[in-house]
């Protein structure tokens, strides 16, 4: 017997989506819209971190490979740097992979409240181990300052009351010093229907924009409540929606929004579903719901 309820719940999960192969499928084709979008995995900025970190242990340990040679070239094997990044809420691990392409001598480490979606150990990258984490609970004496990444993405329907900064705390506890934080986000609030001409029209959709306003404001302030956590060297990115690429994100949130209704149930995800098959069939008329992006890094102090 199949069921459309969230796999895998554990305690103190209030993780709204499903676990199983739609979803999983949903995070994989997610992710590629996501670096089709930005560009890159981790940001400039950060890789640069990682170039200067390694070069300077090098310095210091007579080793002759680099960070900075991983990034210039996939196939170095070389002796290993003490880099070690964290993937926090990675999902199917699937953002780990690609990094462990470009970095193949750094540790990639993800965790999860839940690993349901990932595959086993075994298919990993040899540099990629899993394991479980609530990111609302206290850390392992083992992963506190051990990182010189941690990178989340998309916690948007985990981060509770409108309120980062527990998550912020945990995080911060992760890196060590001088660490650097990237945080990938979706700005809800600010989310705007692109429309293939002016008359088009598309009720639905400007019903749902309107209700998403005011919605999750703190990913356009979480530069600020990245400082009052402190966290220094605070930057924000935003990414606009790219007209190529508007209708696969529509897509896939929409097939988001379904997965929520499936797993509410009763009336209120009957309602659910109704709202996402009529928006659906309104955006043939040429419209689709955009929401930007912002990425967000900083860094922990010395």
């Amino acid at each position: 017997m199949t069921s459309n309820k969230p796999l895998s719940k554990q305690r103190g999960d209030n993780y709204v989506l499903a676990r199983d192969y739609k979803s999983a499928s949903r995070l994989n084709y997610e992710h590629y819209l996501w670096r089709e979008s930005l560009g890159y995995d981790l940001h400039p900025t950060i890789l640069q971190y990682l170039s200067e970190l390694s070069i300077n242990h090098d310095k210091n340990s007579d080793v002759g490979s680099s960070i900075g040679d991983d990034i210039d070239n996939e196939n170095n094997h070389g002796p290993s740097p003490p880099i070690r990044i964290a993937d926090i809420a990675c999902g199917t691990a699937i953002w780990l992979h690609h990094v462990s392409r470009l970095l193949p001598h750094a540790q990639l480490d993800g965790y999860d409240i839940s690993l349901a979606q990932c595959p086993p150990q075994q298919w990993l990258h040899s540099n990629i181990r899993l394991r479980e984490w609530d990111l609302f609970t206290e850390p392992e004496p083992d992963m506190l300052a051990a990182y010189d990444v941690v990178h989340v993405r998309l916690l948007f329907v985990v981060v509770r009351a409108e309120n980062p900064e527990p998550i912020l705390e945990n995080l911060k506890r992760l890196l060590k010093p001088g660490g650097y934080i990237q945080w990938d986000e979706l700005s809800v609030s600010q989310s705007f229907i692109l429309r293939t001409g002016d008359d088009v029209k598309a009720p639905l959709m400007e019903r749902r924009v309107g209700g998403m306003k005011g919605l999750g404001m703190w990913v356009g302030e979480l530069g600020k409540w990245m400082e009052r956590s402190g966290f220094g060297d605070v930057r924000g990115w935003e990414v606009e929606e790219r007209e190529g690429l508007a209708r696969a994100f529509f897509d896939n949130h929409l097939a988001k929004d379904r997965e929520m209704g499936e797993g509410r149930g009763g009336e209120d995800g009957k309602e659910g579903l109704r709202g996402v098959e009529g928006i659906y069939e309104e955006s043939k008329g040429g419209a689709v719901i955009c929401t930007p992006k912002i990425v967000w890094t900083g860094r922990k102090g010395w």
